[in-house]
């Protein structure tokens, strides 16, 4: 396939772009400034351009943080620039699968500890989820409309090399490798450490976005994720901590605690199942400190 990656350079653009090269697509690459979405000319012109045989949505703002600080803006680009895409590829690519990824964010807060299933209620609980849930309904309505064929991803945590420190695990590790590198004890600055989160190695959510293209779709949305969920704390306390012999202070910083803080979220990831290959997160986190440590 001729494949398009909006926002190829991005954390997750660069291990899916690797991902379907392997695998022998060819893979049209490009981000900002080269593609504004936000700019529905431009992207128009560029689908036209390329003809493409699927298109992969990766720019977006990612982070619930940033999101908060940014709604407004977080909304053009979300939703005004994905909608930018589904009208240009309607137009020039009709047969094109179009895969938008969108969040575990998007889920209502969970009674209790259960894994989320895609049919369960979406009441998302910040602007980031909201934009998500509002990029799925036009999804559907594109669907619905014009017979596009568009699949939508509701992906869990992933980290790996790479990610930015904005997001909490790649963070701690960064700080604590820098700490070790050192060799002497440090303070390490971290948010709300009492929730669960599902996470995943990129590696292996870029996989399940390549055969999600590859293969026929028996659904429209799919949870990607490990299902397996793990206290923040203790990925901190009992694994990451653990790749140091440094004494190392933790101190909660009031900037880094978010406004709402779902408790936990867990995929229920059977949709994916047979294509999910279930990298060890704690592999994962170590491959990090290393990098980290060589860094510094």
């Amino acid at each position: 396939m001729k494949v398009v990656i909006i926002g190829a350079s991005g954390f997750v653009g660069s291990y899916l772009a690797y991902e379907l090269e392997s695998a022998g697509h060819s893979v049209i690459k490009t981000d900002l400034p080269e593609l504004d979405l936000l700019n529905a000319a431009q992207v128009d012109a560029f689908v036209a351009n390329h003809s493409p045989d699927a298109v992969v949505n990766l720019a977006a703002i990612s982070s619930v943080r940033t999101s908060w600080i940014y709604p407004t803006n977080t909304i053009s680009v979300n939703v005004n620039g994905t909608l930018n895409l589904l009208e240009a590829v309607r137009k020039h690519a009709p047969k094109a699968k179009t895969l938008l990824i969108g969040s575990a964010e998007e889920y209502a807060i969970p009674k209790g500890y259960k894994a989320l299933k895609e049919t369960d209620p979406l009441e998302a609980s910040n602007p980031y989820g909201i934009s998500k849930i509002a990029q799925e309904n036009f999804a559907q309505l594109y669907r619905q409309k014009y017979g596009m064929s568009i699949v939508c991803t509701r992906s869990f945590n992933h980290t790996g090399i790479g990610q930015t420190t904005t997001f909490a695990l790649p963070s701690f590790v960064k700080q604590v490798a820098t700490i070790d590198k050192s060799g002497n004890p440090g303070k390490i600055l971290v948010g709300n450490l009492s929730a669960w989160r599902d996470f995943s190695d990129v590696e292996d959510v870029v996989h399940v976005y390549r055969m999600l293209l590859e293969n026929e779709n028996e659904f429209d949305i799919y949870n990607v994720g490990s299902g397996i969920a793990n206290k923040i704390e203790d990925l901190l306390k009992d694994v990451i901590l653990k790749f140091t012999s440094v004494d190392i202070e933790i101190v909660v910083a009031p900037e880094k605690v978010r406004p709402v803080e779902i408790p936990y979220l867990c995929a229920d990831n059977t949709r994916i199942k047979k294509y999910w290959n279930g990298i060890d997160i704690r592999v994962t986190l170590k491959k990090m400190f290393d990098h980290y440590k060589a860094e510094a």
